[in-house]
C-alpha cells in the first residue's frame, strides 16, 4: 500500500517552490477563447434562453461545483487516516474505509493512495478543487495521469495545471494539454518498465454469461512470441486430429470428446484455448501448494435433476448458468454431498478435536468463506487463504483455548491473517455462532454473519410447490374412486 514521497507533508493547498527539470516544456498557460456562461451553453447547445433548457444547465453548473467541493472534503478526511511509514496500520484504516464508504478493499486502498496523492503532490490543484474551480472528472483524470511519476514531477504538473483557465477549458482539450505535458517526460525512470509489468489476472464478464477472461501482460515481444507459438502449433495439433480419425487412435487435445463425437477435428480458435489451458505447468524444484489448486463447482441438487434452474456457483463466489453447472458436475468424477440448514442455507457443521482441521472441515470452509472474512476484503477466490482461529487456540493447554470447529474457525488472507495475529484486527465470535464482531485497530467496531447458501430458500420455495402439487394430486386420485361407485337411486316403489 506504500508510495514513496518525498518532503514534508503539507496543507491542502499549501504552494509549493518545486524547480521544473531542463527538459520539461516552458511553462503554458491554457485559456479557454471564451468563458463558460449560460449564454454560451446556449448557444452552443442551440438552446433557446427563454426554454426550459437553461435553468437546467444552470442547476447542473451548481450541482458540480458543489460536487467538486465535496470530493476536497471527502480526500482531506480520508487523508487523516494515512500513516506514514506504517503499513499495518494503514491497512487497517483501508478497512475502515471500506466499510464506511460500502466499497471492497482494493478500492479503499486506492481512495487512501489518491488522497495522500492528491494533499502532498497535487496541493494547488486540490485548491482549485475546493473552491469548485475544476470538476470531479478532471481532477479524476489528473491523479491517474500523474500517478506513475515520481513525487517531484507531479509537484511540477500541480504547479502548471493549476495556473490554467480550468472552469472553460473544453474536456477534449484539458486531456490533450495534460497528455502532451505528462509525456515531456522520459516516463523510463517513473514509471515502471514492461519486464515489471508481466501479470496474469483473471476477469469475470457479465454475469450470468458464465464467461471469463484470462489477461496475460508483458513485454510485447515476449507476448508476441506466445501468440505466436499458440498459433505455430495449433494447426499442426490440427493435422494430428485429422490423422488420429483416419487412423482410429487416440485424438490429442480432444475437448470433452467433440472431435470423436463429431468426426471433424477441432477449429483453430478452439485448438489455441486447449493449447493453453490443457498444456502441463512445469515449475521444477518448486512443490506447489495442493491444497487451493482444484475449483468447486457448487450445484443444487434440484439443478442437478433438472427439476429447477437455479444457477451454480464457482468457488461459492461466481454464479454458474445452471446448463454449464450441469454439464461440469456431469463431468467431474468425484461428488462431495454438502448438507446445508434447510431454513438459512448455512453449512452445517462438521466436527474435529485438534489443533489442524481435517480435509472435510478445510473444504467446508472453503465453501462458506470463499474469500477473506475480513469485512470488505475480496483476496482469496484466486489466491490462497488460510484457516484461522477466531478464538486462539492454546497449545499449552488446549481445553483452555479455542477449539478446531468450524463455528470457532474462518478464512484468511495471508496479509489479515498476519494484521490480526499482531492483534491489529480482533474478531470474536458472538454467543449465536454465526455471528463475529470485529474491532479494527481503534477506529471500527462491526458485526458480520456467516455466509449462507442463499439459494437454499429457493430450493425450499420449489420444494414445497412441488409438494402441495403432489398432495392435490393424490387427494383427487383418493377421490376418484367413489365418484365410480356411487350408483343411481332406486326408483321409489310407487
Amino acid at each position: 500500500m506504500r508510495e514513496g514521497t518525498a518532503g514534508a507533508e503539507a496543507p491542502i493547498g499549501a504552494p509549493l517552490a518545486v524547480a521544473a527539470p531542463p527538459s520539461f516544456p516552458p511553462r503554458r498557460i491554457i485559456r479557454a477563447r471564451r468563458p463558460l456562461t449560460l449564454e454560451r451553453i446556449a448557444a452552443e447547445s442551440d438552446v433557446r434562453m427563454d426554454g426550459v433548457e437553461v435553468p437546467i444547465a444552470e442547476r447542473l453548473l451548481v450541482r458540480q461545483r458543489r460536487k467538486s467541493r465535496e470530493l476536497a472534503e471527502e480526500i482531506g478526511e480520508i487523508h487523516l487516516l494515512w500513516v506514514e511509514d506504517a503499513d499495518d496500520q494503514a491497512d487497517v484504516n483501508a478497512v475502515v474505509i471500506a466499510n464506511t464508504l460500502r466499497t471492497d478493499l482494493p478500492t479503499a486502498e486506492r481512495l487512501l493512495r489518491d488522497a495522500r496523492l492528491a494533499v502532498t503532490d497535487l496541493p494547488l490543484v486540490l485548491r482549485r478543487l475546493a473552491a469548485g474551480e475544476i470538476s470531479v472528472p478532471a481532477f479524476e483524470h489528473l491523479v491517474r495521469k500523474v500517478r506513475p511519476l515520481a513525487p517531484q514531477q507531479r509537484r511540477v504538473v500541480d504547479s502548471y495545471v493549476a495556473e490554467w483557465d480550468l472552469e472553460n477549458i473544453p474536456a477534449d482539450r484539458y486531456c490533450r494539454e495534460l497528455s502532451l505535458l505528462v509525456t515531456w517526460w522520459d516516463t523510463d525512470a517513473a514509471r515502471p518498465g514492461p519486464a515489471a509489468m508481466r501479470d496474469v489476472r483473471c476477469e469475470i464478464l457479465a454475469e450470468g454469461s458464465g464467461l471469463a477472461c484470462l489477461s496475460v501482460l508483458g513485454p510485447i515481444p515476449e507476448i508476441y512470441a506466445l501468440m505466436k507459438q499458440v498459433d505455430g502449433t495449433a494447426p499442426s495439433v490440427q493435422r494430428a486430429q485429422r490423422h488420429a480419425l483416419e487412423a482410429g487412435e487416440p485424438v490429442p487435445f480432444d475437448l470433452d470428446g467433440d472431435v470423436v463425437a463429431s468426426g471433424h477435428p477441432l477449429p483453430l480458435a478452439a485448438l489455441r484455448y486447449a493449447i493453453l489451458t490443457r498444456s502441463q505447468l512445469e515449475t521444477p524444484g518448486v512443490e506447489r501448494r495442493g491444497v487451493d489448486a482444484h475449483v468447486n463447482v457448487v450445484v443444487p441438487a434440484l439443478t442437478l435433476l433438472g427439476l429447477a434452474d437455479a444457477p451454480g456457483t464457482l468457488d461459492g463466489v461466481i454464479p454458474l448458468p445452471a446448463p454449464l453447472a450441469r454439464r461440469l458436475a456431469a463431468g467431474s468424477r468425484t461428488w462431495y454431498r454438502i448438507l446445508t440448514d434447510p431454513a438459512d442455507g448455512a453449512f452445517l457443521p462438521v466436527p474435529a478435536a485438534q489443533y489442524r482441521p481435517t480435509t472435510a472441515m478445510a473444504e467446508h470452509l472453503r465453501l462458506r468463506d470463499p474469500v477473506c472474512a475480513v469485512p470488505g476484503c475480496i483476496r482469496g477466490r484466486l489466491t490462497p487463504a488460510e484457516i484461522d482461529h477466531i478464538e486462539e487456540f492454546s497449545h499449552e493447554d488446549p481445553g483452555s483455548g479455542g477449539a478446531t470447529e468450524i463455528r470457532n474457525l474462518h478464512r484468511l488472507c495471508w496479509w489479515h491473517h498476519r494484521l490480526k495475529t499482531e492483534r491489529l484486527i480482533d474478531p470474536e465470535k458472538a454467543p449465536d455462532g454465526t455471528t463475529t464482531h470485529w474491532e479494527i485497530g481503534q477506529l471500527l467496531t462491526l458485526d458480520t454473519r456467516q455466509n449462507t447458501d442463499l439459494l437454499t430458500p429457493a430450493m425450499v420455495e420449489l420444494l414445497e410447490d412441488a409438494w402441495a402439487e403432489h398432495e392435490a394430486e393424490r387427494l383427487i386420485a383418493s377421490l376418484a374412486p367413489l365418484d365410480e361407485e356411487i350408483a343411481e337411486p332406486e326408483p321409489p316403489p310407487f
